[in-house]
């Protein structure tokens, strides 16, 4: 599972985080959202991101087909999908999913794309369990993200 401490919001100001942003903007699906999500895919595998395929509850994601956060991988990571990329900042991006599983896209990122750590999303009253699932919706470039908000 990935770790709180090591997840960021994506500020999502490069060419996917552009292309990221014009698929969350669409609040329904439409014909033109099934364009745009058509053109994210096809950016993701211009730029070499990889496919990876779990649960949910593994990646932390919640969100839906679009939403993405930047992990920075372990310098000691020696198992899984992300053992390859140990001490490096990956964009993992919600591209598809069914009933029991879920594809991402993940690719190594400049830090220049890093926003805030999800821990500090964390309330001062909350227990130490944090899931930070919940305030996903609060991340940079969702529509429920406020610039003036400098808590939650």
């Amino acid at each position: 599972m990935i770790e709180v401490e090591n997840m960021f919001e994506d500020l999502r100001s490069d060419e996917i985080g552009r292309a990221i942003c014009s698929l969350r903007e669409s609040p329904n699906w439409n014909a033109a959202k099934h364009m745009l999500k058509d053109d994210l895919y096809a950016k993701l595998i211009e730029h070499q991101y990889v496919k990876s395929v779990s649960t949910r509850a593994r990646f932390r994601m919640l969100g839906g087909v679009g939403f993405s956060y930047l992990y920075l991988v372990p310098p000691n990571k020696k198992r899984g999908p992300f053992k390859d990329y140990a001490g490096k900042l990956l964009r993992l991006v919600y591209v598809a999913s069914a009933k029991d599983y879920l594809e991402i896209r993940l690719g190594v990122v400049d830090p220049s794309q890093i926003g805030r750590s999800f821990l500090s999303m964390k309330p001062a009253q909350s227990t130490e369990d944090f899931d930070p699932r919940g305030y996903y919706r609060f991340a940079f470039g969702e529509r429920s993200y406020d610039v003036n908000r400098t808590h939650i």
